[in-house]
Parts: structure tokens; sequence; C-alpha cells
């Protein structure tokens, strides 16, 4: 791969100065949280990094972050999410949340990541934090643990001086998964092993964060039910289907006076919901053989997903095209029974990844980031699911916070001298590009024509 450096020309006709911007080259930085150590790892990558390959691009850096003197593997940050671009949020085992500073990218690193506020929520030592959620309009955070505990903390701008509060699900049976309806304030849903997938209104759609000006406020955060999904019917043997959601996503667009969201299940089901069309699934996929622990949209449209198993699988389905014989066995009972099953659409196999992946984070609908037990940090392009990037952590991964995934280009400016470095993201590029030929051919037919006017 050639690269052009940068360099400013004159036109042989005319004063205007032009510019030649270089190929870019892209500049990631990604988080990710740790099964063994009790820190945050920041890793800044370029395309092409390859750290099992002694002749490819290597990773700019690879740090230690979040890591307290008295942190260690017993204080493992499980769960990281970013906050509204200011805060980074660990989970941490033993029912601790830490909120850090996001920083800068040219400040150093004894500034990088400082730790502001520590909270405590009472859960066992034991129990672990299956969602970490941020609520940027409330200025909160919501952590929901395997024993079904729930907290909010309001941050309260920085001040940190609420107290973490409990709220109590309905259901108190053991939870995999609690996920926030991003496109209807206060929807959330949860479910679990025998615990089917509950629908709830946390809070009012019209709350902001002037509720906790309120006395009264924790009043205004008690759980309604709103669906509860049922089972779907007895198998061919007419035995009962085992019960275990593992992910849950709503879809954007909803029916009036319902919910439409997909599941994921600890025995290789994909299930797609209508809620005004009964509380049982509208179709029932199977479309692997081993739990699925990780979901996530990869279009704009969600009409294809992405999906992990606790094997090797990272792989993209679609749920529009359907593949209505995918699916055969026999029964000495029933005969041939044929299921249909969404399309594969390709796996993400480039990097021999190997065991659980846990964590699958998108950004811009461009970029995929997996990793999980084989200490590999694997980013994919979705669409061509082209491997972008492979870097080596040393670490078994559970969370991935994709923080930058921006384009470097060097360009120097019309009435500049020094080179001037100018971030834009990777999809910007080509339009950006397109653009600037175009402005620069309109000025040389500008100047071409006032030089005929004046002869």
């Amino acid at each position: 791969m050639i690269y052009v450096q940068p360099f400013k020309f004159l036109h042989p006709t005319s004063s205007l100065e032009y510019i030649l911007i270089t190929k870019p080259h892209t500049s990631m930085k990604v988080l990710v949280a740790s099964d063994d150590i009790g820190c945050v790892k920041e890793v800044i990558f370029a395309r092409g990094t390859d750290t099992s390959k002694k002749d490819a691009i290597q990773p700019k850096s690879i740090k230690n972050f979040c890591g307290e003197p008295e942190a260690s593997s017993k204080t493992k940050i499980t769960m990281l999410e970013e906050f509204d671009n200011k805060f980074l949020v660990g989970a941490r085992v033993g029912g601790e949340v830490s909120i850090y500073e996001l920083t800068d990218n040219e400040v150093e690193d004894e500034e990088k990541f400082k730790l502001l506020h520590n909270y405590k929520v009472d859960v066992v030592k034991e129990d672990k934090p299956v969602a970490l959620i941020t609520l940027e309009d409330l200025d909160s955070i919501i952590i929901a643990f395997e024993s079904s505990k729930v907290f909010l903390i309001h941050l309260n701008q920085q001040a940190f001086d609420f107290d973490p509060v409990f709220i109590q699900l309905a259901v108190t049976k053991p939870i995999n998964t609690f996920e926030r309806n991003q496109y209807e304030k206060g929807v959330f849903a949860y479910g679990g092993k025998e615990n089917d997938v509950h629908i709830i209104r946390l809070y009012e759609q019209n709350a902001s964060v002037k509720i906790f000006k309120k006395k009264d406020w924790r009043k205004k955060f008690s759980p309604k039910t709103l669906f509860t999904g049922k089972n779907v019917k007895n198998d061919h043997l007419d035995l009962r289907v085992p019960v275990s959601i593992s992910k849950i996503r709503f879809f954007k667009e909803n029916p009036k006076d319902g919910y439409k969201f997909l599941t994921a299940t600890r025995h290789g089901q994909l299930r797609l919901y209508d809620t005004t069309h009964g509380r049982r699934p509208l179709h029932d996929y199977q479309v692997c053989e081993k739990p699925i622990i990780a979901l996530a949209f990869a279009n704009e449209e969600q009409s294809e997903v992405i999906i992990t198993d606790t094997h090797s699988l990272i792989a993209k389905f679609s749920l529009s095209k359907i593949d209505e014989k995918a699916f055969k066995t026999n029964s000495a009972s029933a005969g041939d029974i044929i299921r249909p099953v969404p399309k594969l659409l390709g796996k993400f196999a480039e990097g021999g990844n190997t065991g659980a992946t846990f964590a699958v984070e998108t950004a811009e609908e461009e970029i995929v980031a997996t990793a999980g037990l084989d200490r590999y940090l694997r980013v994919f392009d979705i669409e061509t699911r082209e491997i972008l990037a492979k870097v080596y952590v040393g670490v078994e991964i559970s969370s991935v916070v994709i923080l930058d995934i921006e384009d470097e280009i060097d360009e120097i400016e019309e009435t500049g001298d020094k080179p001037v470095l100018q971030r834009k993201r990777r999809r910007d590029i080509q339009e950006a590009e397109e653009s600037d030929d175009e402005e620069i051919w309109r000025q040389l037919d500008e100047k071409d024509g006032k030089k005929s006017k004046t002869k």
C-alpha cells in the first residue's frame, strides 16, 4: 500500500494554490475490559494491524488504565459503557460502579481516565452484572444483576451525591439480560433461565432530569409490566421447550400500542415477537446448536443481525431472507421435519477466532469489534466481513467500547504553509474528496472565464 506525502502546487496559469490529500489511514481507539485483571486496556491501532504476523502493522499503543491501587482480578471490570462522551462507566465484580473522566487524546497518560467517583450497590460478591445502561437524558445509569436486582444511579451533574436506588422487579427469578428500548423512553425488557421475556415501563415517557428535584422521586421509578412472553408450543415429541433468554433487542419500528423485538436464547434460537399478535413469538428460528451470548443489529434497517456463541461462531444472519427448508430433521413418530431458518449471510471467520466471543460492539453500521476468550481484539468490516485489525491484548475480554474510528488525513490549507492534521470519519472521506475535486475544477473554470473576458 503506497501513501503519497501531502504537498501544494500552483496552477501554471493562475495564483491559486491546490491541495493534494494523502490516502487516509484509519486510526482506531478501543477500550477493553478484562476478566483477568482489575483495569481497562486502551488499544490504539491502524487498519491492517495484525500482531500475529511479524511483518504486519503493529499497534500504536496498548496501555492499562482505570486500575486503582486496590484493583485486582477480584475487582475486575466486567462491563464498560461510554456516557455522553464525558465519562467512562465500569461495572466491577462485587457491586462497584466506577465513573472515570473521558479526556482529550492529546493529554498525558497520567491525566487520562481519572477516577471521579465509586459507587457501591447492595449485592453479594458472586452476583454478576448483566447490563450497564446509560440514560443521558436523566443523567443516570442503570445496572442490573443476575439475581434480578436492578439499581438506578443519578450522577447529578458530577456531584455524585445521590445514593443508588434499588428497583424491585415483579419477577425475582434470575435474569441473563436487561435491555433498554432505545426508541421509547422508560421501556425496558428482561429475561433469563425459565424466566420468559418481560417488558416493563420503569418511568414515564415524559420524565426529565427535573424528576430528581421532587421529594417523592423514588416512587416515580416503579416498574409496570406491559407484556409477558409465553413459551412456544411443545416440540414434535410433545415435550416442553426450555426457556432461557440470553439477549433482547428492540426494533425501532413498532406497531401501534405494541412492540416488536428479537430475543436470542441459550439453546441457539432467534425469536421474533410482535406484542399485538399475542404472547408467543411470531417466528422461532434455530440458527446454531450452542448458546447465543451476543446479539447486535448489523445494519441501519435492522434486517440483519450478528450473533456469537460459546464455541467459535461469529456470524451474520438475515431477518428478511428466510430459507424455508434449511433445517431438516427426522423423527420416528413424526417423520421428516422441515423448518425455516434465516439466511446465513456469512461468518466473520478471518483471523482464526477460537472460543467464546462475549463482546460485540458496532459503530456507524460500518465496523464491528469482537473479543472474548482467545485474548484477541478483532475488528471487521460489517458489510464485507473483511478483517481490518487483529490485536493480541493478553487478557480474556468481557466488554468492548469503541471510542474512535476516525481517519487521519494530512492536508495543507490554501493559505497555510504547514501541514495540518484533520480528522474525518471513514464514511465521509469519499464525499469530501469528491467535493474537493468539484471545487477545484469550479475555481479553474471561473479563473479561465475571467481571463477570457479581460482579453
